[in-house]
């Protein structure tokens, strides 16, 4: 399930918005001031699901979930 790091241009909030599809720019508003004025951040990833580790996902050495599945 992709993560995505968001933050508002309006207000500096800086947030993570998981969903299980591409993000769209509905998707895009900020939780703390409700402005669409939201830019994509560096960074995110995948979040590792039980359905996703009995599928043969895996982790990290350090346990961790793996960014690339």
């Amino acid at each position: 399930m992709p993560t995505y790091d968001l933050s508002c241009n309006a207000c500096g909030h800086r947030f993570e918005l998981f969903v299980m599809r591409l993000l769209r720019r509905d998707d895009q508003v900020c939780p703390e001031c409700g402005s669409s004025d939201v830019r994509k951040g560096v960074g995110g990833g995948v979040v590792m699901t039980a359905s996703t580790k009995a599928a043969g996902g895996s982790t990290g050495s350090c346990g961790t979930a793996s960014r690339f599945g």
